[in-house]
């Protein structure tokens, strides 16, 4: 059988995400950069959770996976590995228990569909720190005013994401950066 692909794991992916986000009101995002830009997950649905996907093709390596691992179990709700048969057992092995793991194969015509081999549980390690720097500056003071917390509009965006972290219990602060960051995306859908 040929190797599965990365562009073969993204077009699956996007178009399973695509179909959850119009059945939940979300929104599919590409390349999100976590960790001030240190990694980014090929592919989030954003909405009421924050849910990341992690795709490594057949011709990968899962060199990369202890750091990519470190940055998204700090910020996602929920956490999803998409590989190949090649990776299937050693990532599974590799990857936390509460991450899922999605399995791509090929039929007997050569065509690539997904198999879920492990459904993705909640994630209980999240950083605040992490999550409050996902936010712009702009969103960052936003919240923090509908927090009903004084803040300075020349403080730094690091400056307003330790405030966020000081003042708001995680569960507020996580929904209000998913509220962000889905009010980013319908903006961008909009303009385009």
């Amino acid at each position: 059988m040929l190797p599965i692909t990365e562009s073969e794991l993204r077009q699956l992916v996007r178009v399973a995400l695509s179909t959850e986000a119009i059945k939940i009101g979300a929104h599919v995002c590409e390349e999100l950069g976590v960790e001030r830009g240190a990694a980014r997950v090929d592919l989030a649905l954003i909405g009421a959770q924050m849910e990341g996907y992690e795709l490594k093709s057949d011709f990968d390596s899962l060199g990369r996976m202890h750091n990519q691992i470190h940055a998204y179990n700090r910020v996602f709700d929920k956490i999803t590995l998409v590989t190949g048969p090649v990776f299937a057992a050693a990532a599974e092995e590799l990857m936390p228990r509460w991450w899922g793991l999605m399995i791509a194969q090929r039929n007997e015509e050569g065509i690539a569909y997904l198999t879920e081999r492990r459904a993705p549980t909640r994630n209980t390690t999240q950083d605040p720190y992490s999550l409050a720097m996902l936010l712009w500056k702009e969103e960052a003071l936003s919240v923090l005013t509908a927090a009903q917390v004084k803040s300075s509009p020349k403080a730094s965006r690091a400056q307003l994401c330790d405030q966020l972290v000081e003042t708001l219990p995680l569960e507020r602060l996580r929904e209000s950066v998913a509220r962000c960051l889905t009010e980013r995306l319908s903006a961008s859908v909009a303009l385009s």
